[in-house]
């Protein structure tokens, strides 16, 4: 990639994470420990029955969303937003406050119908597969 190419990354990227800590905060959310000295967009949200971390990829036009419920479960999806940012915002804070243990299934469609490239790891080692709206 020329010099360029990777400024214009880079700018992206910057642009990214801007408009992922002002939909989110705007929204109630709070930046993560550490994340303002890291530069990095990592944000948290307290729901009534689970906690929600957006944490935006270092490298690809991704996020990491992580569910962790009060017993200590947790799943992360990685939806691959690409030119889809602000829809993936929109349906991450359009749960936000409904999302629980039971119907976090549901959730996740919604976040598939917004963004169609949205991966799960079962286990750290495993590939990531493709989560569909089935």
């Amino acid at each position: 990639m020329s010099n360029a190419g990777q400024s214009d990354q880079l700018d992206l990227h910057e642009r990214d994470k801007r408009r992922i800590i002002e939909r989110l905060t705007s929204a109630g959310w709070k930046m993560a420990e550490g994340a303002t000295i890291l530069n990095r967009a990592s944000l948290v949200y307290e729901s009534e029955q689970l906690s929600l971390e957006v944490t935006q990829d270092d490298q690809y036009r991704e996020l990491l969303l992580t569910l962790v419920s009060a017993d200590g479960g947790e799943l992360t999806v990685f939806p691959a937003y690409g030119e889809r940012l602000d829809a993936t915002l929109e349906a991450i804070i359009g749960f936000q406050d409904r999302i629980s243990p039971d119907n976090f299934q549901d959730m996740l469609r919604e976040l598939v119908a917004a963004c169609p490239e949205v991966y799960f790891q079962t286990e750290e080692d495993d590939e990531p597969r493709l989560l569909t709206a089935d």
